[in-house]
């Protein structure tokens, strides 16, 4: 293989794998919340695309160390929503029951529960307030809601 052709398969793969960061991660809903409102969530850094396709456009905004979730402190990362909303969701839900705008977002690996074994998994917890959030039950707080990351099988 040419010095050329390795350049241009090098860009090749790194244009697919920002492609593939582009489009997200997805998330299974792993709680009856999060299958009742959300459903299939797919998390890209610029948008939270939800079960009915409906979104939310997104910026990262930095971490949140000792983020207090569910009696644990995480750290934790933050997503401003650049145009906030509260857009239907699933069955007419909304993340803010309140009815206010979804202002930022903020989104933590929890840590496995019980004997369950180490899988990827997600939270994510909605806030309406302007205020960087330090908990999940900070004011403005819509709800949290927790997700499964499913991985590739690989050949069988």
């Amino acid at each position: 293989m040419t010095a050329r052709m390795a350049a241009m398969f090098g860009l090749v793969l790194v244009a697919a794998g920002a492609a593939a960061a582009q489009e997200g991660e997805l998330w299974e809903p792993a709680t009856t919340t999060a299958m009742a409102i959300t459903g299939r969530v797919t998390f890209a850094p610029d948008r939270i695309t939800f079960g009915n396709r409906a979104s939310l456009p997104l910026e990262p905004a930095g971490e949140i160390p000792n983020f207090r979730a569910e009696g644990q402190r995480v750290t934790a990362a933050l997503y401003r929503v650049t145009e906030p909303a509260n857009p239907v969701l699933l069955r007419g839900s909304r993340l803010c029951a309140q009815g206010r705008p979804v202002r930022a977002i903020v989104v933590w690996q929890p840590p496995p529960i019980g004997a369950a074994p180490p899988g990827p998994s997600r939270a994510m917890a909605a806030f309406s307030s302007q205020t960087t959030p330090q908990e999940a039950e900070a004011a403005g707080s819509c709800g949290t809601f927790h997700y499964e990351v499913p991985q590739p099988r690989g050949p069988r």
